[in-house]
């Protein structure tokens, strides 16, 4: 069986006259860490949007584990539930505590019980160091906590793959680095994960392969090494240039 987890076919998306996804390919295999880089409006976001169809491609595939997204017999709360994602913004649940954000949808989607659910639960929020807060309100919780959240969360659905949003955008510099080491964590157990970020330097780190991405257009994609030492292209390089002064 192919190790292709998600393949990305001749996929284009405008919204009205603005043309932000050109004819994109791109595979994602399994355990690997695919990172999206480049400047604002390149269409890193948009694109990571559609692995899951919250912005629908106007054309192109997506194949998921094989299956076509676009068909539309797909049952897209079923794909949801395979591939987590994590919003730079966090989106929890504000009138529910901790514990209940981590449990609402394996309840709800998966049919766990509430003790199943919340033995879960418990477990991811010790892993990213947030079980001490499973009753707390999470209006009360730093930036950096309400992320470390919404990944516990993502992980209860015991996704085959997590979509990153900017993950540390909305934080307080002292806050990065406490998500960053969660993601790195997930890295070295084999999460296939998608990561948007603008931390070159988390980038480097931990991705198996890094995309630059260029007004709508896939331009380079390489290792590490390859992007950061030795780009090809010359919109790779001045991008590059601002975060190596």
């Amino acid at each position: 069986m192919s190790d292709k987890i998600i393949e990305i076919i001749g996929v284009k998306k405008q919204f009205g006259d603005n043309v932000v996804l050109k004819d994109i390919n791109l595979v994602i295999h399994e355990k690997e860490v695919v990172t999206l880089i480049g400047s604002s409006g390149s269409g890193k976001t948009t694109l990571l949007r559609c692995l899951n169809l919250l912005n629908e491609p106007d054309s192109g595939n997506i194949l998921y584990l094989g299956n076509d997204l676009m068909n539309p017999s797909t049952n897209l709360d079923e794909l949801r539930m395979s591939i987590g994602m994590v919003f730079q913004s966090f989106n929890l649940f504000n009138n529910k505590n901790v514990l209940e954000n981590c449990t609402l949808a394996p309840i709800k989607l998966k049919g766990l019980s509430k003790e199943e659910a919340e033995k879960t639960a418990i477990y991811y929020l010790e892993k990213v160091g947030m079980k001490a807060f499973v009753d707390a309100n999470v209006n009360t919780l730093s930036g950096g906590q309400k992320q470390r959240v919404a990944i516990a969360r993502s992980l209860c659905m015991s996704p085959h793959v997590i979509l990153f949003d900017e993950p540390t955008s909305a934080l307080d510099p002292e806050m990065v680095g406490e998500v960053l080491d969660v993601i790195k964590q997930l890295a070295k157990e084999g999460m296939t994960m998608v990561i948007v970020t603008h931390e070159m330097a988390f980038a480097k780190e931990v991705s198996d392969r890094i995309v630059f991405m260029d007004s709508g257009i896939l331009l380079e994609q390489g290792t590490p090494d390859e992007i950061f030492n030795n780009p090809k292209q010359e919109r790779t390089k001045a991008f590059l240039k601002r975060f190596n002064s």
